[in-house]
């Protein structure tokens, strides 16, 4: 889908602060999938065999300067991280659920109620697990809205 591409590829161009880009493979998503018991989502899926942990500090600016209404997004998580982090502060017990992302403040960004079982779903909504306030939030119906929303900054 090269509208997908170009969307992932224009948000790493603007917003990625690290060196190179490191994608995750394919195994290692397998392996988080595995460990995890979901399905990525596809729009996730490219995204990090695309571009991998990407690094957007910048976005907290644009966030505040914009009064965007909003939080950033600071630190795209590898496979392994991802898995670990779901794990350690216990995001959803039941399961389902796979952080991939976090903000400047230590929160995740995940997917919830995914399913463990074809078919993948193309896309899926983006969840803010606030620590501070306890609270677990939709911040978009889909991954790939959840990017545009930055690139309109």
């Amino acid at each position: 889908m090269a509208g997908r591409a170009d969307l992932h590829r224009e948000f790493v161009e603007r917003f990625h602060a690290g060196k190179r880009l490191r994608p995750a493979t394919a195994v290692q998503l397998a392996d988080a999938e595995a460990a995890l018991g979901v399905l990525w989502p596809e729009a996730y899926r490219q995204f990090a065999t695309a571009c991998g942990a990407v690094y957007t500090p910048s976005l907290l600016g644009l966030v505040v300067e914009h009064k965007s209404g909003f939080g950033d997004v600071q630190q795209f998580l590898t496979p392994k991280q991802s898995v670990t982090e779901t794990r350690r502060w216990h995001l959803e017990p039941e399961g389902g659920c796979a952080a991939f992302a976090s903000d400047c403040s230590g929160n995740f960004f995940a997917f919830r109620q995914l399913s463990a079982t074809e078919p993948r779903p193309d896309d899926a909504a983006v969840w803010l697990f606030d620590h501070e306030a306890g609270e677990v939030v939709e911040q978009a119906a889909s991954f790939d809205e959840w990017l545009g929303r930055f690139l309109k900054l």
